[in-house]
């Protein structure tokens, strides 16, 4: 929907067919064709990497060291917030970057840990474990509401309209909203779950490992169920639980795995995949079932996009769909043939694949 409307601003420029009448009903090449053929254009300007670099203007010259390290999250397609330790600053870079205000005050000194755009023009902001919940407006305000605020760790909301002083601060490991929850996750491994909805904390899930284990990675589903994995790393050893939000509690499910390197997973479908040593495996964590191993001489790491997971070597991606449990594996053409991939990064905008090689 963005793309359809989108402007290119660098050569070639999207040019109307002359011989298109789009107010004509009877046209085949109406509309949604005009919209295709831009978006395919914009499409290509990214994948050729065609791109304009613009720099956010400051007129106070003393903020350039403090936002060249700041936190920055787009909460519209249009409109982007930097943090530093002092302030939050909105920006509309549909054009040209153009500073809008400072939509609200920090209540907490150390900038934003984590921003989250929400539905019916919300915003949600966490500093520390101070979780702050902004109405936003649309079209956007320059000036945000503050609606809601809690500490997730404790079990009640801060009533608005009172400031409340804390000076110590557990420390955390990171934050996640999946639906209507808020997921704030200390250090420790304890995790405090909240319905956004009511603003209400719903349930504290204690530490599940020993005190000498750690937390290091949490990740969620995209689709339902709507679940996450949480892994625990006790010396080289990493160990995978999976949390289900249908019931608030953990799957009897676990699984172990010695690693020399940060672990790769993903969740999908009431299935988890592994990225190992030298192979990969997927389990039906419901079941407690190993679903598939797949040997590899060096596994990169492991993604996955709409219903599928991209098990990932140096040299092919295999492609497994986690409902028909249907396996195909694509050769990579790398533009040297002597060149393997080195180290994954992520699926951008849900179509392409984006890899370092060497």
């Amino acid at each position: 929907k963005y793309l359809a409307a989108a402007e290119a601003r660098v050569n070639p420029l999207f040019v109307t067919p002359e011989c298109m009448n789009v107010d004509n009903s009877l046209n085949p090449m109406g509309e949604w064709r005009l919209a295709y053929l831009r978006e395919q254009l914009l499409w290509s300007h990214w994948k050729n990497g065609k791109r304009v670099t613009e720099h956010l203007t400051l007129i106070d010259q003393s903020e350039i060291v403090a936002i060249e390290h700041a936190f920055c999250h787009f909460v519209t397609d249009n409109h982007l917030i930097t943090s530093s330790s002092k302030r939050v600053m909105l920006w509309d870079v549909k054009n040209k970057p153009v500073y809008v205000s400072d939509p609200f005050k920090l209540l907490l000194s150390g900038g934003v840990d984590f921003c989250s755009a929400l539905s019916n023009n919300k915003v949600l902001i966490v500093q520390k474990t101070l979780v702050q919940i902004y109405y936003c407006g649309s079209p956007m305000n320059s000036n945000w509401r503050l609606e809601q605020s809690f500490f997730f760790d404790r079990d009640e909301p801060i009533l608005l309209g009172k400031t409340e002083k804390r000076g110590n601060f557990s420390p955390t490991f990171g934050s996640l909203v999946i639906g209507n929850y808020y997921v704030g996750i200390l250090s420790p491994g304890e995790i405090h779950i909240w319905n956004l909805a009511s603003c209400t904390k719903i349930k504290k899930v204690p530490h599940l490992g020993s005190i000498n284990d750690e937390i290091i990675k949490i990740v969620s589903s995209v689709t339902p169920p709507t679940d996450m994995v949480v892994v625990f790393q006790r010396n080289t050893m990493y160990h995978f639980f999976v949390f289900c939000f249908a019931s608030l509690d953990f799957y009897p499910f676990t699984t172990s795995h010695d690693f020399h390197r940060f672990p790769s997973c993903v969740i999908q479908n009431g299935l988890l995949a592994i990225s190992l040593n030298d192979h990969f495996k997927v389990f039906d964590y419901r079941t407690s079932q190993l679903v598939l191993v797949v040997p590899a001489e060096y596994s990169v790491g492991v993604l996955t996009l709409d219903d599928y997971f991209l098990l990932i070597t140096k040299n092919t991606v295999h492609v497994f769909h986690t409902i028909t449990a249907t396996l195909e594996s694509v050769l990579l053409g790398l533009v040297d043939q002597f060149e393997d991939i080195s180290r994954l990064t992520d699926i951008i905008c849900g179509k392409f694949l984006i890899m370092n090689h060497y």
